[in-house]
């Protein structure tokens, strides 16, 4: 009974964390109509403007996505003129993304809408819950990761 119980919590957990992450997604996209970009292209360019000059693969190993998807993402971001990509000195193969000053800008947005969604979803918790939450996920996170 108690292997059956564990299941469960695991089950319940697995399912709110992606609840949690769906309903994120759904509020920044409620809130952003104006923007015109996805949730996944507001990371990348708020990647990009923390880590100026990533490649390709560094962009995709940070989201955890597809190089294919990130490839087709920056061809859309970079034709809307949020980014630039500048050929790597070193290697010929890759090339180094930056932010416009278009991409820029519209971070600036970004971080206000970010902000403001992710209070939204902690608003419910008391400051000692939502430390406990952060140390209960950050254990779990350190256990599962590599």
């Amino acid at each position: 009974m108690e292997g059956y119980m564990e299941d469960k919590g695991a089950q319940e957990i697995n399912y709110l964390l992606h609840s949690i992450l769906f309903n994120e997604q759904r509020l920044f996209n409620e809130q952003s109509t104006n923007l015109d970009l996805t949730v996944q292209q507001a990371r990348t360019l708020e990647l990009i403007q923390k880590d100026p000059g990533m490649i390709q693969r560094e962009i995709a190993d940070a989201l955890s996505i597809r190089d294919a998807s990130v490839s087709s993402m920056l061809k859309n971001l970079e034709r809307d003129g949020y980014v630039k990509r500048r050929k790597d000195r070193r290697s010929d193969r890759n090339k180094r993304i930056f932010l416009t000053d278009k991409g820029e800008e519209i971070i600036k947005e970004l971080g206000n809408l970010f902000e403001d969604v992710e209070k939204q979803i902690i608003k419910p918790l008391e400051k000692d819950e939502t430390k406990l939450l952060l140390k209960l996920l950050r254990k779990m996170d350190a256990e599962i990761s590599e």
